[in-house]
């Protein structure tokens, strides 16, 4: 492309982009108007809002597993623990008549860490206290099975004795990916 021709592409892009910042939506909703962020079941994790005509609800029964691979942002919670925390919510905030799908979580490759005490979350490349160790304990406390690849954890150089109480070891993400969906759960990737 020519300088002349990247000058107008440029140049037609910045119009476009100035067109749509100066648009405006009449009757846009301010975000004042917002419906609230709720913690029915678990507080301070896993935010929902009331939704009450939506179409597609949750139902009851069912089995989901969250298969994490996504390291947890300095400071936060893992992203998929996150997920399971905003599933149990939801079904909490939906009042369901029958029992909510069964919940777990498999943390492997740069998740593990999330399942680390804080010793040794402190030695790993994330550092510090594990910020999803209180998560964790909502989670297994609400009825969730949370599971850390044992092979992760071993590959990343800790013993298995450096996992979290309460959750459990799998012999590997891959056979946990292979069994669950075998035995009839369905995944949602968290990568």
């Amino acid at each position: 492309m020519s300088p002349l021709h990247r000058r107008l592409v440029f140049a037609f892009v910045g119009a476009a982009c100035a067109s749509v910042r100066a648009f405006s939506c009449p009757g846009a909703e301010p975000a004042a108007a917002l419906p609230p962020l709720q913690f029915p079941q678990i507080d301070t994790y896993g935010p929902v809002v009331a939704l009450p005509d939506a179409g597609e609800r949750i139902r009851a029964g069912g089995k989901v597993y969250f298969d994490t691979t996504a390291a947890a942002p300095a400071g936060k919670p893992n992203r998929g623990l996150e997920s399971a925390a905003r599933l149990v919510n939801l079904c909490a905030l939906e009042g369901m008549p029958g029992p909510r799908p069964q919940i777990a979580v498999i943390l492997h490759f740069n998740a593990t860490a999330a399942a680390l005490k804080d010793e040794a979350h402190a030695k790993s490349p994330a550092g510090g206290p594990n910020p999803s160790r209180e998560l964790v304990e909502k989670l297994i406390a609400n009825g969730v099975e949370v599971w850390v690849c044992g092979q992760s954890v071993i590959r990343g150089g800790n013993p298995l004795s450096d996992v979290l109480p309460g959750i459990r070891i799998a012999q590997s993400a891959m056979t946990f990916n292979i069994n669950r969906p075998a035995d009839g759960w369905t995944a949602i990737g968290v990568y």
